[in-house]
């Protein structure tokens, strides 16, 4: 850590403590419980602080606790569904916990008589200032599609996968993809949690929901995004039981199987989260037929991919202790995940293998521990450590050449592509620290830091010899955030700043294919400063507007910088990435009897320097590869709106639009006679290879009681299109002779029928109905049409 960094980290301590030391005795809480007239607990009862902000619901046993409340005279207000609305008058006294006796409620009101005045948790994100979509996962679980193909579904979103279960997918959002957007596992960095554990691999049925972030960030995630983040929430139910297995095309089997148990007395908590997965992928896919004995296409035809088997599997499991006084909660965990993969192919369907394989492994021990009230009212602190083994194989080394029918011929050369048996070692120390503290009932600060050390290491049997193997590559971050959350009835604001540091030790050929080629050190050391601000404002009750700015960084990550072994090629010369983010949005709801409509519109601005591009070189073995490109524009829109009749229909649509352009007008050129600059030949060009115009569009029914109480028969049915773009720069060349990733539409449908409030449910899915070739990627056909039968069982005790 340089001098630097630790005076900034030193300010931002003294400012903080400071500040606490200042407010610690302005504020206080207020706990109860709520009974009806027979003395028993009224569960999710609205408890609320008069005149702010300040509100909880009551837990199973009918308690709850108002944090953070402003000393004097206050008045508390108990209201729901059913329930008769009272008012109790209170002191609250600094630094302490006022407990109000319980308060009996009558119970006994006409439904009709009552308005519900409560907010689902999805909503009371989507009121944050930052431009966030929220995925409700509970009404998702009976879906068999993995998570990264629910999230296609968002607006802004564009997920791009290679091929069926198991492939390399890119997630793009408003222009930004891959290492650009950020995932978390409730509030947890999944960077290091390695292949197999990842959105495509991962069941839906674990996540209470998923919050999509398109521009800044709250500061306590503590990541070096760039313009964007994905936090799945678990499910925080105390005890239940959710199974389930699906069957379906190309021999595709999933099972996934999430659990929780409390001891209510004790706090003696376990969590489950497991799956696994597995398909042969041989889905037909039309590609051209080489003679191998002459080496010359024959012709193009539909044919099964024939060495694409997947199977993944992966257990996350936390126990500890649940609301003890040193501690709201204090979790051992273990997440193990394995998968193996055949490689049918290279970067396009031009380079078939027949014998390529790759595969992980990853087992991440992990500590979490969160306190609310702190030593003081209104002090809150959270912990996360974990170490990180993820073990990653290559395997190449046979001597044959395959095509799209199954045959091979031997070759004198080994390996198909780059001849490996290679095995890379990332070992990762990961620590995440927040601090957070309500200054009075408007205002609180966070304070948070995300350390990660990462060790690599690569031994290939091929190769045993290679010096540039022999050398770990290392790679440190440390990223320290300051938020400052303003908050009131009408408006909020949230303003912070960032700092990021950046160690790297790596290698670098220099001098390559000539007499001097040679092998050099390198070591980097980057520090920069970002800042930003987000602001919300209700216009009118119903009608919300969002603003916010920031000027973020994103470090290169392992992968991008040192390559994967096979197909992605080494680059450690990236240079962090940075860019001027602002997000213009306003979102409108309405409710007229039984109908709710909801509105949406964002407009983007993205002007991004030394942006991080994977490229694809289209030889006879093609390759991947990150670099940077100058200067970078992004200006966009996005649109959804959404309606829905009582429970019985649901319906939306949204379309995004995004305009991504070249402005790096020069070009160092050293050899360029008579001057260093060149006018940079892309100028104004879109940039390619990213998608710019794509919709979604969905229609659900829901009909109760379907011929037996408590049950629920669901249709749903979905479109996705996209309009068609360049592989590579429109300008250079004659565009008749650009390679292109067409335009495209989708249909999927499914039926569902559940029993008994959901405890038993059956869901038939048929995707791509029309059965058409999809590609996400250039000469990466996408699975035809397939169907998937899934049973699950629940129970909530």
């Amino acid at each position: 850590m340089n001098q630097k960094m630790l005076k900034y980290l030193l300010l931002q301590g003294i400012l903080f403590i400071s500040l606490i030391c200042y407010s610690q005795n302005r504020m206080g809480s207020i706990s109860g419980r709520v009974t009806d007239s027979k003395s028993q607990p009224i569960e999710t009862a609205l408890v609320l602080l008069k005149g702010t902000n300040i509100s909880e619901y009551t837990n199973e046993s009918g308690e709850y606790r108002l944090m953070n409340v402003p000393i004097g005279n206050r008045t508390v207000i108990i209201r729901g569904v059913g329930l008769k609305e009272k008012s109790i008058n209170i002191t609250v006294l600094a630094g302490r916990t006022t407990h109000i006796p319980d308060v009996e409620i009558d119970n006994t009101l006409e439904l009709s008589a009552i308005t519900v005045t409560g907010k689902t948790e999805a909503r009371k994100q989507q009121e944050q200032a930052y431009a966030i979509t929220v995925l409700d996962g509970k009404k998702l679980y009976n879906s068999s599609a993995s998570v990264s193909k629910l999230l296609n579904n968002i607006s802004s979103v564009r997920v791009r996968e290679d091929g069926g279960v198991g492939s390399g997918y890119s997630f793009n959002l408003n222009g930004f993809t891959g290492k650009q957007v950020k995932f978390f596992l409730d509030g947890v960095p999944m960077d290091n949690f390695g292949s197999s554990f990842n959105l495509s691999n991962i069941s839906i049925s674990m996540a209470d929901r998923i919050d999509i972030y398109k521009g800044v960030l709250p500061v306590n995630l503590g990541a070096d995004a760039l313009g964007g983040a994905v936090n799945i929430i678990p499910r925080k139910v105390a005890n239940y039981l959710d199974a389930s297995y699906s069957i379906g095309s190309f021999n595709t089997h999933k099972a996934s199987l999430n659990t929780a148990y409390t001891d209510s007395k004790t706090g003696f908590t376990m969590r489950l989260n497991g799956f696994f997965n597995y398909s042969d992928n041989d889905y037909k896919v039309f590609v051209p037929i080489i003679d191998l004995a002459t080496n010359k296409k024959i012709d193009e035809r539909n044919v099964n991919r024939f060495n694409d088997n997947y199977r993944s599997g992966g257990v996350r499991f936390e126990t500890g202790l649940t609301g003890k006084s040193y501690a709201d909660y204090l979790l051992l965990g273990l997440i193990w995940s394995k998968n193996d993969a055949n490689v049918q192919t290279g970067a396009t369907m031009d380079a078939v293998y027949g014998g390529v394989k790759a595969k992980s492994q990853s087992m991440i021990p992990s500590i979490r521990w969160k306190k609310e009230n702190l030593f003081v009212e209104g002090l809150s602190a959270s912990l996360y450590g974990a170490y990180s083994m993820v073990d990653s194989y290559s395997i190449d080394t046979l001597s044959r050449k395959y095509n799209w029918l199954g045959e091979s011929v031997p070759t004198s050369t080994h390996g198909e592509g780059i001849n490996t048996d290679s095995k890379i070692k990332n070992k990762e120390w990961i620590a995440n620290a927040n601090i957070s503290y309500m200054l009075d009932m408007h205002q609180s600060l966070t304070l948070n830091h995300v350390f990660t050390a990462n060790n690599r290491k690569i031994h290939d049997k091929v190769d045993p010899d290679n010096e540039s193997n022999k050398i770990p590559q290392k790679l440190s971050k440390n990223i320290t955030g300051l938020g400052w959350l303003l908050k009131y009835d009408q408006w909020n604001a949230n303003i912070f700043a960032k700092m990021y540091n950046l160690h790297s030790t790596s290698t670098k050929i220099l001098d390559r294919f000539t007499d001097n080629e040679r092998l050099e050190n390198l070591k980097e050391n980057k520090m920069e400063i970002g800042y930003g601000a987000a602001f919300t404002y209700f216009i009118l009750p119903k009608l919300q507007a969002k603003l916010s700015y920031e000027h973020a960084y994103r470090l290169p990550e392992s992968n991008e910088m040192f390559g994967d072994g096979l197909i992605q090629q080494a680059n450690p010369d990236l240079e962090p990435e940075q860019s001027d983010n602002v997000n213009l949005g306003f979102i409108f709801e309405q409710n007229i009897q039984d109908h709710t409509f909801n509105i949406e519109i964002n407009g983007i601005y993205r002007n991004t320097k030394d942006f991080i591009r994977k490229g694809v070189s289209l030889t006879s073995n093609p390759t991947t590869g990150y670099e940077n490109i100058g200067k970078v524009r992004t200006t966009g829109i996005e649109g959804g709106v959404n309606y829905k009749w009582k429970k019985m229909i649901a319906a939306g649509a949204n379309i995004t639009y995004q305009n991504i352009k070249d402005k790096q007008k020069y070009e160092t050129n050293g050899s360029y006679v008579g001057s260093d600059q060149i006018e940079h030949l892309t100028y104004g060009e879109r940039v390619p290879n990213i998608p710019y115009l794509f919709g979604n569009a969905n229609l659900g029914l829901r009909f109760q009681d379907l011929a037996t109480q408590q049950s629920e028969l669901s249709i749903d049915y979905s479109f996705d299109w996209l309009k068609g773009y360049y592989l590579s720069f429109p300008g250079l060349g004659a565009r008749s002779s650009k390679k292109i990733i067409p335009s495209q539409a989708s249909h999927d449908v499914s039926v569902g029928y559940s029993l008994e409030n959901g405890k038993y449910n059956i869901a038939l899915e048929c995707t791509n109905i029309t059965d058409k070739r999809l590609y996400d990627n250039y000469r990466l056909q996408k699975p035809g049409r397939a169907f998937n039968l899934k049973f699950r069982y629940f129970i909530n005790w």
